[in-house]
Parts: C-alpha cells; sequence; structure tokens
C-alpha cells in the first residue's frame, strides 16, 4: 500500500496529541471540578437513595436506642453518549496543508468543554423551571417549597428574588442556615460561595473583596461589614463567575462542601479520540470524538438560587 493510502492512520497519533493537549488546556479552567461531586460509573444508570436525619445523641445508661433514619427520595441519573467528527481530506495531506489539518482537533476539543460546560451549567440554567425536576420531583431552586421526605409533606425553599447586594447576602445566608432535615433539625449549613454569571461579576468582587473601611471603628458602615464578609475568617467566602450561566440576573450562594457530595457528574466513558475504521483512506480520513456521562443532584440542601426578573 502506497503511503499515501496510509495518511489516516500516519496523521492519528499527532492529531490525537493536538485534540488532547488543547482539551487540557481548556478543561483547566473548567468550573465543573470546582463544583461537582465528579465521580465514575461502570453501569449505564447510577442510582442514589436520600436518608433522613438522624437525633441527637443520648447519655449511656446502659442500653443502646438504635435510631432508623427516614427513607428519603430517589435520584437516577442515566448516561448519554455524546460524539462529534471531522474528516481530512486527502488533498490536505498531499498539499501539506498542517496549518488546516491541526486546527481540526483543536476545534473538536474546544467543542466537547463547551458541551460538558453548557450541560453542567444547565442545571443553574434551569434552577428555578418545574420542567426540569431532581428525584423529590420539584426544581432544584423551589419557591413554593421542597418536601422533607416521602413520608414529611413538610416544605421548606430555597429559591428568592433578591438582587445581589451586601444585605441581600446576608438575608441569604441566614435563610441557609435555617435549613433543616425531615426531623426539623438544623443541617449545619456553611454558605461559603457565590455563583455568579458575568454580568454580576463587578458587583461580586466589590461586595466581597474591594470595599475597604473608612473608618474601622465605624462597625455599622457598609463598606466595613463587606470587606468582613469576604475576608474575615469568621464569614469566609468567595465567587466563582461561569460564563455559561444566561440569565445575567440570577445567582446562587453555596455551600461548597455539601455542594461536593449533592451535586453531580458522572463520567462513564471518559473522552475518547479515534481514528474511524470506516474511513475510505483513499479519499479521505475520519476522526471522532466519543464521550458519556450524566449529570444532576441528589439533595438541594447545599443551594439558595436567586431570580430577581
Amino acid at each position: 500500500m502506497a503511503i499515501s493510502e496510509q495518511f489516516g492512520e500516519l496523521l492519528e497519533p499527532g492529531l490525537r496529541s493536538i485534540f488532547f493537549l488543547q482539551y487540557e488546556g481548556l478543561v483547566a479552567t473548567s468550573r465543573i471540578p470546582a463544583l461537582f461531586n465528579m465521580i465514575p460509573s461502570d453501569k449505564a444508570s447510577e442510582y442514589f437513595l436520600g436518608i433522613g436525619g438522624m437525633g441527637d445523641w443520648k447519655e449511656y445508661k446502659g442500653t443502646i436506642e438504635y435510631d432508623e433514619p427516614a427513607q428519603g427520595f430517589k435520584t437516577t441519573l442515566t448516561h448519554k453518549p455524546y460524539v462529534d467528527a471531522f474528516k481530512v481530506e486527502r488533498e490536505l495531506y498531499d498539499d501539506d496543508q498542517y496549518n488546516i489539518i491541526n486546527a481540526k482537533p483543536r476545534q473538536l476539543a474546544m467543542g466537547a468543554v463547551r458541551t460538558r460546560e453548557k450541560h453542567a451549567a444547565s442545571i443553574f440554567n434551569n434552577a428555578f423551571s418545574t420542567s426540569y425536576a431532581g428525584g423529590d420531583g420539584q426544581p432544584l431552586c423551589e419557591s413554593s417549597g421542597h418536601p422533607h421526605s416521602p413520608s414529611n409533606s413538610t416544605t421548606q425553599t430555597n429559591e428568592g428574588s433578591y438582587a445581589l447586594s451586601y444585605d441581600n447576602i446576608v438575608t441569604v445566608r441566614r435563610a441557609m442556615r435555617e435549613f433543616t432535615d425531615d426531623r426539623g433539625q438544623l443541617v449545619a449549613i456553611n454558605p461559603d460561595l457565590l455563583l455568579v454569571p458575568p454580568e454580576l461579576e463587578e458587583t461580586a468582587h466589590s461586595i466581597l473583596y474591594t470595599m475597604q473601611a473608612q473608618n474601622p471603628q465605624e462597625v455599622d458602615n457598609t463598606d466595613y461589614h463587606a470587606r468582613i464578609v469576604g475576608s474575615n475568617a469568621r464569614i469566609a467566602m468567595d465567587y466563582v463567575v461561569w460564563d455559561y450561566l444566561t440569565d445575567a440576573n440570577a445567582w446562587f450562594m453555596i455551600d461548597s462542601r455539601l455542594a461536593k457530595i449533592h451535586l453531580l457528574w458522572i463520567d462513564r466513558t471518559p473522552l475518547e479520540f479515534t481514528l474511524d475504521p470506516t474511513s475510505d483512506f483513499r479519499l479521505e480520513a475520519r476522526y471522532r470524538g466519543y464521550m458519556r456521562y450524566s449529570y444532576g443532584w441528589s439533595d438541594w440542601r447545599w443551594v439558595y438560587g436567586n431570580n430577581p426578573s
């Protein structure tokens, strides 16, 4: 076989290297690892069964009383495959047009990262929509209330219409710290992260970091308190800007520790780059990317969404 008829196989190692180099460079700025509990899977679907709270410990007087938490809601995440591909024409190879050939795997990698970011961000972009429900049958952020459990219809809410401001950060943070389990006991929430769209980046930065006290002795000064929220160890808070958030006004307060438990990203098949064996190597070589994953949440008690619009 002539060398020119093997051009697809000859190009594959170099194109794969370009693809993953581009992917790794782009994914370094991904918000998914910062927010999600990223776990592998070897099944078609993963199931998460919520468990209710347990009571306070009791003084031991010779007999142990065994607690029995109630069953919570069941969440099912089914993995879906995602693919894209490109082809390299024989003429590009023969004419040494590597500037065009090498651009294709870069663009394919960019599409893979963009697809993952859009899917992950959709959890927040659809957080207020009843069309996107979790295991309890409610959207992630619900103003009318989440039921405590299948056997306890008492509800509590994690949606507001507050615009992003220092006073409203304080209000939402206080509301989150009042979240309870199915027995009405505090869940020990520590809201420590703001998630905002690009349009609110400067506002979040000003509130949490750049405001400085004109007079530190004036403890009621708004600037002073904003600095306290941003830097004091007692109320440590940071912010994340995500370009893929589509509502210019919506923002979210998050307990990052609990998000790393209940906000889920599951990779069933890590990203692949391969030469399509059906290629007609006399005229063109085809390359394809493949990945399979699912995403969602198993409980809502880590976030409070605000939808001012």
